[in-house]
């Protein structure tokens, strides 16, 4: 039997050895019982609350491509000390094949009811031990909190911490202050910027637009301290962002950097800009998400102004502007017209469309996909990455971050990430499924009889790069099931 052992440490407070007195326990155990041990993973100062993990995930691809027969941990708690999260990895070992082993503990079927029922409650004492500290751990954290002391998350930009407590960081501050005294006087984001050239923030990233709405929202910059508002994570996992019952919210415990007066000025703008937006018609981009800036690598987003007419009457000017160059002015490439655009790829697209050979394309199609074996590398790469920014997003409102614009891009990631699992899912199961041409032909005859610009833009038009002039390179296709591009 080959086998590949695994190992976890939790937190930067252990060395190595823990590691590696694990280690050395798996290797024995392989020794007495006869099993090559042929790879190792390990984790190191990671919580075993989640599986988000990079050697857990590697030793799972691995397993998944049967590169070993078995996985041996020290035992159940190294693997995971969430019940929900152990056992899913149990099933998945379990489908793929692979025994899983630990040198301390007896695991048998998990099919088995006894068998279950003894690692259930093995793994639940696991996660009752966290939950125990968690509860400790945040008793201790309240009382700090009702100090008005530092809790952990990053200080905003403005404050520093020292012994504990928030103090102001004097050049930060200025920096905060411009940006509110700016934003009172009815300055637009775009013009706050042009002022903040050469500046950066608290990592030293340039500012962006999406940077404002959080600084003017922060009740941090007159003097309110607030812990436990909100529950964001339970267990290293989203936990909704909804209201808690007993959020610590104190007033007049950290120096303050902005006056009553413009921060009442702010929030009543702020306000006001909020109405009327939502009382402005939707306007549609029908290539939204599909332009990408050929300079910067950024995406292209839709933006409409409006202006009078000598006669009184309003005229709109939809354009797509270069993400970097809305949010950061990063980039110079010239907007694009709305208009013009989509009315050249629609046109394009029609034109195409009479010119396929249905039958012919169906062919080609059917026969690379029928013969096409189920690849995921790609899905799975992008999973990998998808996972982290979901990650990345859940840290960054953890430590304050609360903008919409964030959070609308954690619920987008987390979407994909359910549309990479379902693709995964589905080309395993569509393993020796065989696709037949009519079928494809008469999805094309049903796009050409029933034309849909929205559909036919979600199906045909690959991508769209913008050129730094304004001139832009339209890709039109047919999206290939199966494959990891279009064609």
């Amino acid at each position: 039997m080959k086998a590949a052992a695994y190992a976890r440490y939790s937190t930067d407070k252990q060395t190595d050895n823990s590691i590696a007195y694990q280690m050395e326990a798996i290797t024995k155990y392989c020794l007495d019982h006869q099993i090559d041990l042929c790879a190792a993973y390990s984790d190191e100062a990671e919580s075993g609350t989640n599986t988000n993990r990079e050697g857990f995930r590697a030793l799972v691809e691995a397993a998944e491509r049967h590169e070993f027969d078995a996985v041996v941990v020290y035992d159940i708690s190294r693997g995971s000390r969430d019940v929900v999260d152990w056992f899913a990895f149990r099933k998945a070992m379990r489908a793929a094949g692979i025994q899983v082993i630990s040198t301390t503990q007896q695991l048998g079927d998990i099919t088995d009811p006894s068998s279950f029922l003894t690692e259930l409650i093995t793994a639940g004492l696991g996660q009752h031990m966290v939950l125990d500290t968690r509860k400790k751990s945040m008793a201790g954290m309240m009382e700090r909190a009702k100090k008005g002391l530092y809790c952990g998350g990053h200080a905003p930009l403005g404050y520093d911490i020292k012994d504990g407590r928030y103090i102001i960081n004097t050049m930060e501050a200025e920096i905060v202050r411009l940006i509110f005294r700016s934003y009172a006087d009815g300055e637009s984001y775009r013009q706050i910027l042009e002022k903040l050239q050469g500046k950066t923030g608290k990592f030293g990233r340039p500012f962006g637009k999406n940077s404002f709405n959080s600084i003017l929202q922060n009740e941090r910059y007159i003097g309110i301290y607030k812990w436990n508002e909100r529950n964001i994570r339970i267990m290293r996992k989203w936990a909704g962002g909804k209201k808690t019952e007993n959020p610590v919210i104190i007033g007049g415990i950290i120096p303050p950097i902005i006056d009553e007066d413009t921060w009442e000025r702010v929030q009543k703008r702020m306000k006001d800009n909020k109405k009327n937006a939502s009382n402005k018609a939707k306007r549609e981009y029908l290539l939204s998400g599909l332009i990408e800036c050929a300079s910067c690598g950024a995406t292209y987003v839709g933006h409409c102004n409006v202006a009078k007419r000598k006669d009184g009457s309003l005229r709109e000017n939809r354009y797509y502007e270069c993400g970097n160059k809305y949010r950061t002015h990063t980039c110079k490439s010239a907007n694009i017209n709305a208009d013009e655009l989509e009315l050249f790829v629609m046109t394009q697209i029609k034109a195409a469309i009479l010119d396929w050979d249905f039958d012919e394309i169906a062919r080609d199609y059917a026969n690379q996909i029928n013969s096409a074996a189920p690849d995921c590398e790609a899905e799975k790469r992008e999973l990998v990455e998808v996972e982290k920014q979901i990650s990345n997003g859940v840290k960054a409102v953890m430590s304050g971050m609360t903008f919409p614009e964030l959070q609308k891009e954690i619920d987008r990631q987390r979407d994909r990430k359910i549309e990479l699992e379902n693709i995964i899912a589905e080309k395993r199961i569509y393993q020796g499924v065989k696709i037949r041409p009519e079928e494809i032909v008469k999805v094309l005859n049903n796009v050409t009889e029933n034309f849909d610009a929205r559909l036919a833009v979600r199906e045909l038009v690959q991508k769209i790069y913008a050129n730094p002039d304004g001139s832009c390179t339209v890709h039109i296709g047919v999206h290939m099931v199966g494959a990891a591009d279009r064609t």
